[in-house]
C-alpha cells in the first residue's frame, strides 16, 4: 500500500484516517468519511483501484470538476476518465465497459441513465468500489443554498428537483457486493444521518476527521457596499496578485460580480468572471483559464467551484454574508488545500441578514424552510462573533477545541476593546421585554432610537418609557449589541432568537429576565462586553470608505506585519532559496503549457518549495522528496534537473541542499549566522520579528499564521539561544518586558552563589522569592555567560520598584516612561468612575458627558510623553493635601472639569483629553 501511495502520488506516509477508510473498503465495507478540505479524502477512493487493479466509479456533482480531477490523475499516471455530455472521446464509453479505467467519473444524472448492460459488464470485468464525491449534496440538510443567485436557480438546484441524487441507492440492486463510500468536507450529525440513508449503507465504517484547517486565517469586516470601497479592495487585491498565487472573490449578486470584475481589469489583474447568465461555453473558458493560472483572480457568484480540485488559492474574499455555515465552509476551504498559509476574508452588511423571505419564498414544507432558517441564522451568528471564529467552526461542526484563541483569526490577534455595558443592555433587554416578544430586532431598536413610525404609534410603544432613550446610537449599534447578547454557541445568552415560518423574533431568555429582576432603573450589575466593528465605527464616526481589511497585512502592537506570503518564509534558510522557489513556479507553468495541463497539476506549490530546498542532484535523490511520484521523475525528472542545476549555479547554491558559503558573510538577516550555535528557523524568525521587528514577547508568542501559540517563555528562550549563537539582543529591553529588575538579578546572583552550581535552576528557584521566576534565572544565566553585568547593562530606572516607574493619579497609576501610551487607558478608567456615580447619584447629562470624554480618550490615547510630569509619584490634579477619593457628585465634577479650562500647568495640556475644553 505505501509503495502504491509513493508511487502514484509522491508521499511516504498516509495522512490521519486515510489507511483506515482504505482498509475497510478492501474489505468491501461501506464507509463515509468526513474530512476536512486539502486533508486528502480523494486517497480514500483513488489508493484502492490501483491495488486491486479494479475500476472505482467516482459520482461528482459538476463536469469541471470531473475534468479537473481527471487531468491530475493522469499526470500521475493513473488511468482515469469521465463519462458525460462535455465526453468527446466515443472509445471511452467501450473502454471504461471493458474496465480498462482505474477511477471513471460521472454525474449522478449520467450514472441513474447508463443502461444495466453497461454496470453488468463492467461489474464482470471488476468495480471495488462506487464512491459519491461531495456527498452532502445528497442531504436535503447539507444542499449548498449558497450557490443560488436567483430563485429560479433555487427551484432548478434544489434537492427534490435532482432527484437523481436520491436514486443512487437503487444501483445497489445491480452493483452486488460492491462497498458504497460518501465523501464529504461538511457534515453536520443531521446531514451524516441523511446520507447513510440515502445510500442504504449497511454497518458502515465513519471517520470524522478534524475539521481544524490550521493554516487558514479567518477575518470578516462590516462594509457597505459603495464605489470606494470598491477601489478600496481593488487597491489591495492588486499589491497581493503581483505575489503569485490564486483569488476567488464570491458575490451574492451578479451586480456585484459584474461591477468588481471590471474595477480589477481596469487595474490590470488578470480576472475571470463567472455567473449563471454567461453561457456555458464562456464559464468553461473562464474555469479553465483560472486552473491554468492564467488568471490570478476569478469573481463568481457563489455557484462556481465546488470542489475545486485548485491546491494554489492562497485567498477566498466573501463579498456578501454566505447563506450557510456548511457553504461557507466549503467555500473558504477552497483556500489553501496544499497547507500553505493563505487568507479568508468575509465583507458583510446588515442588509445580507434580510434575505430569509427570499430563500424560503418557494418553499412549502416547514422542515425546509427552518433548514434554511437556521442556516442563514448561523452564518449571522458568525459574522458577529466577536470570539474565536474557528472556535465557532469547529463547534458547528461537532468538534471540541480545547484553546479559547486560535491565534489565527481576527478576533484572537487583535484584541477587542471592551466596555461596561450595563446600561444600554438593560434598555435593550427591557424594551424587547415590553414589546412582549411578538417581533424582530427592528422594533425595540426603534423604540429605543425614538422612532414615531406608524406600527409603533399604533401599537402604543411610544408611550413606553425606553421610547427615545437610545437615540445617541445608530440601528446597528443596537443590533450589534443584541448579537452579542443572544443566546449561541460561546455568545453571552441574554436575548434568543426564535422564528415561525420565515419571520424572526426576539425575546429575553431566562438569564436576561435573571438580570433584569437583579437591576434597577438607576443602577445596573456590570456587564463587561467586547466591541464590535460596528459599534466602534458608530462610536467613532468614522464610515468604511477605505477601511478594507487588508488582505495580506496585520497590525499587531501598532507595526505592520505580513500575514500572508506566497511561501512559508520561516521555513527558508536565505533569500537565494527563495528567489529559486519563484523561479521553478514559473518553470513548472511553462512545463504545464507545453503538455496542456494546469501547473498544480504537475506537481502542487509544496512540492516545488521541497525540492528548492533540497535542489537534488540525481533522479533518485528527486524521488526521495515527499510529493514527487514516479510518473513527474520518469517524464519531467531530466528536465527539473537540469533547470535545478542551472538556477542554483545562477544564485550561487550548491546542489542537494547546500547553501554556498562563499557569500555568507553578505546576507545578512536573509541567512541564519553559523556562529556558536545555529539556531532553528523558528528560533531565528522569533529572534528577528522582536530584534528587528520590535514585535513584544506577548505577540510573537501568539503570532499569525503559527499553527499553535506557542509559550511567552518559550519565546524568551528563543531569544536567549539567539543571543547565545552571536546575535544581538537588547537586554535592557528583555529585562524591562519580563520585569527582571536589576534588584531581582542582584538576588539572583546571590542565589547562584550560595548554590555553587549553575547545572540545575530548581536549587536556585528554592533560594528565590516565589515573584522570580524560571525565567528571569535563565535570563541571568545567559547574560553570565555572555560576560555582561547587570550594573553596566540595565539602567537606573530598572533598580526602582515598580511603583517608582509610574505617577499616581486619584484612582489608577499612569506610566511616566516612553511607553505611557500604553497605560493611559488607566486614567481613562477613573473618568469612568466618576461618570458611573454620577449617573446613579446625580444628573444624567453629566454622567453621559464623562463617559462621552472617557470614550474620546479611548479613541485618542496619549502619545506624548510629555504630557505628563516626569516626577515620581505625583498627584495629577489633585490637591496634595486630599488624601481621600473623592465624591463624584454633579457639582464636584463640574468643579473639577473648571480646573482644567486652562490645562495642566506641569504637563502644559490637560491629560486626560485635549479637546476637553470644548465640552
Amino acid at each position: 500500500m505505501l509503495s502504491t501511495l509513493k508511487q502514484y502520488f509522491g508521499y511516504a506516509s498516509f495522512r490521519p484516517s486515510q489507511k483506515e477508510v482504505i482498509d475497510q473498503i478492501l474489505d468491501k465495507r461501506d464507509c463515509l468519511a468526513v474530512m476536512a478540505t486539502g486533508s486528502g479524502k480523494s486517497l480514500c477512493y483513488q489508493v484502492p483501484p490501483l491495488l486491486l487493479e479494479k475500476t472505482a466509479i467516482v459520482i461528482s456533482p459538476l463536469i469541471s470538476l470531473m475534468q479537473d480531477q481527471v487531468m491530475s490523475l493522469k499526470q500521475r499516471g493513473v488511468r482515469a476518465e469521465f463519462l458525460g455530455s462535455a465526453q468527446t472521446d466515443g472509445s471511452v464509453h467501450t473502454k471504461a465497459q471493458s474496465g480498462h479505467f482505474h477511477l471513471l467519473f460521472m454525474t449522478p444524472e449520467k450514472a441513474c441513465s447508463t443502461p444495466l448492460s453497461f454496470w453488468l459488464e463492467l461489474q464482470e470485468a471488476g468495480i471495488c468500489l462506487f464512491a459519491v464525491d461531495e456527498a452532502h449534496c445528497i442531504s436535503e440538510w447539507g444542499h449548498d443554498f449558497s450557490s443560488l443567485t436567483s430563485f429560479e436557480e433555487f427551484s432548478s438546484l434544489f434537492w427534490f428537483i435532482r432527484v437523481e441524487y436520491k436514486q443512487l441507492h437503487k444501483l445497489r440492486d445491480v452493483l452486488l457486493d460492491v462497498p458504497f463510500v460518501g465523501l464529504t468536507a461538511t457534515a453536520t450529525e443531521n446531514v451524516r444521518i441523511d446520507i447513510i440513508n440515502s445510500l442504504k449503507m449497511n454497518n458502515p465504517y465513519v471517520a470524522v476527521g478534524s475539521f481544524d484547517r490550521k493554516n487558514l486565517f479567518y477575518g470578516v469586516k462590516h462594509f457597505n457596499r459603495s464605489l470606494p470601497f470598491v477601489d478600496e479592495l481593488v487597491q489591495e487585491i492588486s499589491k497581493y496578485a503581483r505575489k503569485a498565487g490564486s483569488t476567488i472573490i464570491y458575490c451574492t449578486t451578479i451586480k456585484d460580480v459584474e461591477q468588481i470584475h471590471k474595477s480589477l481589469q481596469e487595474a490590470g489583474i488578470k480576472t475571470g468572471i463567472y455567473h449563471g447568465q454567461m453561457s456555458s461555453k464562456a464559464r468553461e473558458e473562464s474555469h479553465r483559464s483560472f486552473i491554468k493560472d492564467e488568471l490570478l483572480v476569478m469573481v463568481a457568484t457563489i455557484a462556481f467551484g465546488m470542489g475545486i480540485d485548485k491546491p494554489n488559492i492562497r485567498q477566498v474574499i466573501h463579498y456578501g454574508c454566505p447563506k450557510s455555515i456548511e457553504s461557507y465552509y466549503q467555500e473558504s476551504g477552497r483556500c489553501g488545500r496544499d497547507g500553505i498559509p493563505s487568507v479568508c476574508w468575509l465583507y458583510y452588511t446588515r442588509a445580507d441578514f434580510a434575505k430569509a423571505d427570499f430563500y424560503c419564498g418557494g418553499l412549502r414544507a416547514e422542515n425546509q424552510r427552518r433548514a434554511v432558517m437556521e442556516s442563514l441564522l448561523a452564518a449571522q451568528h458568525y459574522c458577529s462573533l466577536t470570539t474565536c471564529r474557528r472556535k465557532f467552526l469547529l463547534s458547528y461542526f461537532g468538534e471540541k477545541s480545547s484553546a479559547e484563541k486560535c491565534g489565527n483569526c481576527d478576533n484572537c490577534m487583535v484584541s477587542k476593546r471592551e466596555r461596561d455595558m450595563s446600561k444600554e443592555s438593560f434598555l435593550l433587554m427591557s424594551c424587547i421585554q415590553s414589546c412582549q416578544g411578538y417581533w424582530g430586532l427592528n422594533m425595540p431598536v426603534d423604540v429605543l432610537r425614538g422612532s414615531r413610525a406608524k406600527k409603533i404609534l399604533n401599537a402604543h410603544f411610544d408611550k413606553l418609557p425606553f421610547h427615545g432613550l437610545g437615540k445617541d446610537y445608530s440601528s446597528n449599534w443596537w443590533k450589534s449589541l443584541a448579537y452579542q447578547l443572544i443566546s449561541h454557541v460561546m455568545i453571552v445568552g441574554y436575548l434568543m432568537e426564535t422564528f415561525r415560518d420565515t419571520y424572526k423574533f426576539v425575546r429575553v431568555s431566562p438569564k436576561g429576565e435573571k438580570y433584569i429582576r437583579s437591576a434597577r432603573p438607576d443602577h445596573q450589575p456590570a456587564l463587561i462586553l467586547p466591541l464590535t466593528d460596528e459599534m466602534v465605527e458608530d462610536e467613532e464616526q468614522q464610515c468604511t470608505t477605505g477601511e478594507v481589511g487588508e488582505l495580506n497585512k496585520v497590525y499587531v502592537g501598532g507595526k505592520e506585519y505580513e500575514l500572508l506570503l506566497s511561501i512559508d518564509r520561516r521555513d527558508w534558510i536565505c533569500l537565494a532559496e527563495a528567489q529559486i522557489f519563484h523561479m521553478l513556479l514559473d518553470e513548472r507553468t511553462k512545463l504545464a503549457k507545453s503538455i496542456g495541463t494546469a501547473p498544480y497539476a504537475v506537481c502542487g506549490d509544496q512540492t516545488i518549495k521541497k525540492i528548492a530546498l533540497a535542489r537534488p542532484s540525481t533522479k533518485a535523490r528527486l524521488a526521495n522528496i515527499d510529493g514527487v511520484n514516479q510518473h513527474l521523475v520518469v517524464r519531467h525528472g531530466d528536465y527539473l534537473l537540469q533547470t535545478i542545476r542551472q538556477l542554483s549555479q545562477e544564485l550561487n547554491l550548491s546542489l542537494d541542499g547546500g547553501a554556498n558559503l562563499e557569500n555568507a558573510n553578505t546576507r545578512k538577516a536573509n541567512l541564519v549566522p553559523h556562529h556558536k550555535k545555529k539556531l532553528t528557523p523558528a528560533k531565528f524568525d522569533a529572534w528577528k520579528l522582536w530584534h528587528e521587528n520590535g514585535l513584544p514577547i506577548q505577540k510573537i508568542a501568539n503570532f499569525p499564521g503559527r499553527s499553535a501559540p506557542i509559550k511567552e517563555g518559550t519565546v524568551v528562550e528563543y531569544l536567549l539561544e539567539a543571543a547565545q549563537g552571536g546575535l544581538q539582543i537588547e537586554w535592557t529591553r528583555l529585562c524591562d518586558e519580563v520585569e527582571l529588575s536589576r534588584e531581582r538579578l542582584s538576588e539572583i546572583e546571590g542565589a547562584i552563589s550560595k548554590v555553587g552550581s549553575r547545572e540545575k535552576l530548581k536549587p536556585i528557584k528554592d533560594e528565590l522569592p516565589e515573584d522570580i521566576s524560571y525565567v528571569h534565572i535563565k535570563i541571568c544565566l545567559a547574560m553570565q555567560d555572555c560576560g555582561l553585568s547587570p550594573e553596566v547593562t540595565l539602567p537606573s530606572h530598572l533598580d526602582t520598584s515598580k511603583a517608582d516607574e509610574f505617577v499616581e493619579s486619584e484612582s489608577g497609576m499612569v506610566s511616566t516612561d516612553a511607553s505611557c501610551s500604553d497605560k493611559a487607558h488607566e486614567v481613562v478608567i477613573s473618568v469612568k468612575n466618576m461618570a458611573t456615580h454620577c449617573c446613579s447619584d446625580h444628573n444624567e447629562e453629566t454622567a453621559s458627558l464623562m463617559v462621552r470624554i472617557a470614550q474620546d480618550q479611548e479613541v485618542h490615547p496619549i502619545h506624548d510623553a510629555n504630557l505628563l510630569s516626569t516626577r515620581k509619584r505625583q498627584k495629577v490634579g489633585i490637591p496634595e493635601e486630599s488624601s481621600t477619593a473623592l465624591e463624584a457628585t454633579e457639582s464636584s465634577i463640574l468643579d473639577w472639569l473648571k480646573n482644567y479650562d486652562e490645562g495642566v500647568s506641569s504637563a502644559g495640556a490637560n491629560p486626560f483629553n485635549p479637546y476637553l475644553c470644548t465640552y
